[in-house]
């Protein structure tokens, strides 16, 4: 006898071998015991998820003379003939290549014949999404009201292609992907059945690989067994799926992570020069970025993952140079140059220039890219890090060496020059960005943040000897509005100083929220607007406040406020508010308006 595919002779012939789709096989098994059955059936789900096998299991149950917990008993008369080929009581089409309107009007011709063996005449069209829009029309009215007899269960993989008057006439099933566990069970005893010795991690990996197809997985498991006649390993399977090296991509990752792009580019080279495909080897990158996401955040991700004790020491190893958004960003980088791929005509190039991308991080400006720089600059100034006034070289996690703290300049006064009392042109209040602060190239070095010193603001403070002026109605009313000057400063000259110093002192995330943020100012207050939600967010942690009000305050000692924007509804109430501080000024005097 020829050989026969392990999907083919472990094709379950019960609901109890249907793994997986529990909620289908329930409904299924209640409808043989109560004798509900339906005349149309309609099987839709993912490849390799038992639509055909379940379709067939259910033709011979309603069929069979004593069927056994749903199931056919296999033993009885009926079930006997349905198994040979020649029976015509159940007939399977394949819509694929016969989607025509000439093969339904054959089937309406010959669904008036009852069956020969059993009770009731099945129907099983597999990929019915392939039949003319013809055929549809064909099949509708014997699909709604067939004879007694006759049952239709139509099975597809995209069933969205169905017109909805099949949809509405059918008793739908969806059926889902089965998890790697079921599968990897499954294999399992497969492989005892057949004799093959193979290890734990190895029939995780294939049934990985099958994506939640089970014909998929004994497909590659198929593959397997013939590789080799001694134990399965898992590297043998990686071989057999043409994966490339964990170890070789967890060094990629790593060599990423610490910055070392040169390291990574070589890396790439062999890797390509050695036949790996490019496509291939970005989504291997991808999914080894993955499990370090799921290592860095989860508890239990030795149990997730399900690898190899030293493969999963690696990358623990690798999470532990990186944070949750340099990993993130990283994936982002990889994804994209993925989604490229397919319509460039040199995919090296773009996997070369996401790699650099992504080991160079002070060249991305990406929101995730940034506080991942920050994070790993936190983690030098904790470990105690140098600042000094020469040029910065990139901080990259896993290579911090801790030094000597060099002790902080105090600084008492300073002159305040006149390009830091320079007028700003505000509109409606909202600054306009400043112009670009020299960055210190002219003089041959960076300047360090010591360096930078911020201008100082004198104040006016009453003595005894001041008497107070007289306030005017009108005046009265100017000052104690919210937009009104205080301290002699308005709302949008002291949000465009405090915009020019957070970019001066490089807190460029700071810097970048604020740009899209309005102030106005509430007596000693100011009150920051954010427009989104990303914005409120980020000017929102503790870390940011602080250094927020820090610098609002050596502009002009205000209190700082964050709110977020509201839109017309803030407009209005700012105005009855507005309006309700003007009537408190004139009380019940009347002011009388002529021409």
């Amino acid at each position: 006898m020829a050989y026969l595919a392990l999907y083919r002779r472990f094709r379950p012939s019960g609901f109890d071998g249907l793994i997986g789709q529990e909620h289908v096989v329930q409904t299924l098994i209640n409808q043989i015991k109560t004798d509900r059955i339906g005349h149309a059936y309609l099987f839709c789900g993912a490849r390799g998820t038992g639509k055909t096998s379940a379709a067939k299991i259910f033709a011979r149950a309603i069929n069979c003379l004593s069927p056994v917990n749903g199931s056919p008993c296999g033993k009885c008369e009926v079930c006997k003939a349905l198994a040979d080929n020649s029976n015509l009581d159940i007939l399977e089409m394949d819509a694929a290549s016969n989607n025509k309107v000439e093969n339904v009007r054959e089937i309406r011709e010959k669904i008036q014949y009852p069956p020969v063996s059993g009770r009731y005449k099945v129907y099983i069209i597999d990929e019915v999404h392939m039949l003319t829009t013809e055929a549809f029309n064909a099949l509708l009215k014997t699909l709604e009201e067939p004879p007694k007899h006759a049952v239709f269960i139509l099975a597809t993989t995209e069933v969205h292609k169905l017109p909805s008057t099949i949809l509405s006439r059918c008793m739908r099933f969806d059926f889902r992907l089965i998890p790697t566990a079921k599968i990897a069970e499954l294999i399992g005893k497969i492989y005892k059945e057949v004799g093959k010795e193979y290890e734990d991690e190895a029939i995780t990996a294939i049934a990985r690989a099958g994506a939640g197809s089970v014909r998929d997985a004994l497909s590659i498991a198929d593959i397997c067994v013939s590789y080799k006649e001694s134990k399965l390993t898992y590297s043998d399977v990686l071989e057999i799926l043409g994966a490339t090296d964990t170890n070789k991509i967890t060094s990629l990752v790593g060599d990423i992570f610490r910055g070392d792009t040169g390291g990574s580019l070589e890396t790439v080279e062999k890797l390509c020069e050695s036949g790996k495909s490019v496509g291939v080897l970005c989504k291997d990158i991808i999914s080894r970025l993955r499990e370090i996401i799921v290592c860095k955040t989860c508890k239990n991700g030795r149990e997730i993952l399900e690898l190899p004790e030293d493969a999963y020491g690696e990358i623990v190893k690798a999470a532990e140079l990186a944070d949750e958004n340099r990993i993130l960003r990283t994936i982002e980088i990889f994804s994209e140059a993925e989604g490229n791929m397919r319509y460039a005509a040199s995919p090296k190039i773009l996997l070369e220039c996401a790699v650099v991308k992504s080991s160079r991080p002070e060249t991305d400006y990406n929101l995730d890219a940034l506080l991942g720089r920050i994070s790993a600059l936190e983690k030098a100034l904790k470990d105690g890090a140098v600042v000094s006034g020469e040029k910065p070289k990139p901080i990259f996690m896993g290579e911090i060496k801790s030094a000597e703290v060099k002790p902080a300049t105090v600084v008492t006064k300073t002159e305040t020059k006149a390009e830091d009392n320079a007028p700003y042109y505000f509109d409606e209040g909202e600054p306009v960005p400043p112009p670009e602060e020299p960055s210190g190239m002219e003089t041959g070095g960076y300047k360090s943040i010591n360096e930078q010193k911020p201008p100082v603001i004198e104040r006016k403070t009453a003595t005894a000897d001041t008497k107070p002026e007289e306030v005017k109605p009108r005046e009265q009313a100017a000052e104690q509005s919210p937009s009104g000057n205080t301290a002699g400063m308005n709302a949008g000259k002291l949000w465009g100083t405090v915009i020019r110093k957070l970019r001066a002192e490089k807190q460029i995330v700071l810097w970048i929220a604020c740009q899209e943020m309005t102030a106005t100012l509430n007596g000693r207050t100011l009150v920051v607007r954010a427009s989104d939600e990303a914005g409120y967010n980020a000017v929102t942690k503790q870390a940011n406040l602080e250094i927020l009000s820090k610098i609002v305050k050596s502009v002009g000692d205000f209190e700082v406020e964050i709110r977020k924007s509201n839109g017309e509804a803030e407009n209005k109430s700012k105005f009855d508010e507005d309006v309700e501080k003007v009537k408190n000024v004139f009380g019940s005097t009347v002011v009388k308006v002529e021409d």
